[in-house]
């Protein structure tokens, strides 16, 4: 077993020590979990609890229904870590994060990475909480963040049904992509959003797709069909299918073509843009 990958099944604190120092935060996607600061609480069981909605007091209050929530945790038995880990984590409805720094830096440059500045004047959210985006963004240190706020992320995967230990490279202070207070939109970014929205599109079809058809591709097993999932999804965007309904389609015509138990997948590959 890879040393920084462990089964969702299990708690990643049953790999990684409790940091004694830096405290260790849990992000949760307010998209993925309807009445996130509600569950929070139920989480919580009465016990108090140190949690922060990341859009208030800031231009995004108005849609705080969607924020993601910052959750600093007691320890490995904190009961909110255990309903997350019992509800959440196989949905990839949140991640934990070991800060490098203070609680209160740390909550401060999530903030100041709740969106992108996709031209001048124009700002987008990022969906900073979705563990598949945070990997690349956070992890992969894509806008060079001039400040180390986080030491290491623990992100838990979907399709391979894994934990992923994720350390962010070194900051490299004075590059050309430092921005102290917010994410500017570059070729890097953009391919990470392109690929966390084939990533979700891929997901999609899954989820609409009953027993037998998931055999049909290669399942039961998402880890196993997910290579197919991919190929269709880009072969259909290929073919002019701009929304799911469109794929699903695209999807069944392919699966009904007769006597080739190949068709799926040959017919999934790439088309040639040249």
């Amino acid at each position: 077993m890879n040393r920084n990958s462990w089964p969702l099944s299990e708690s990643p604190f049953s790999h990684v020590d409790w940091p004694g120092r830096g405290p260790v935060g849990l992000v949760l996607d307010g998209v993925a979990i309807p009445e996130l600061g509600e569950q929070i609480y139920q989480w919580a069981s009465g016990r108090s609890v140190d949690a922060e909605c990341l859009y208030v007091a800031t231009r995004w209050e108005a849609v705080s229904d969607l924020s993601p929530w910052l959750v600093w945790l007691s320890g490995p038995e904190d009961p909110v870590l255990k309903g997350f880990l019992e509800q959440g984590a196989m949905q990839e409805q949140g991640y934990l994060l070991i800060s490098a720094t203070d609680r209160a830096s740390c909550t401060l440059w999530m903030r100041s990475h709740l969106q992108v500045e996709m031209a001048p004047g124009c700002d987008e959210l990022v969906r900073i909480a979705h563990p598949a985006l945070a990997k690349t963004v956070i992890g992969g240190n894509l806008p060079c963040f001039p400040t180390k706020a986080v030491d290491r992320l623990i992100i838990p995967d979907r399709v391979s049904e894994q934990w992923h230990l994720v350390e962010p490279p070194t900051v490299q202070h004075g590059s050309a992509g430092d921005q102290p207070g917010k994410l500017i939109v570059s070729p890097d970014l953009k391919s990470a959003f392109e690929a966390f929205n084939r990533r979700k599109g891929a997901l999609q079809i899954w989820n609409n797709l009953d027993e037998s058809v998931r055999n049909q591709l290669g399942g039961p097993d998402l880890r196993d069909v997910y290579p197919v999932l991919e190929r269709v999804l880009e072969n259909a965007l290929g073919n002019g299918c701009d929304n799911l309904r469109e794929v699903m389609q695209f999807l069944f015509a392919t699966l009904s073509r007769p006597a080739d138990s190949n068709a799926v997948m040959e017919t999934a590959l790439p088309l040639d843009q040249g």
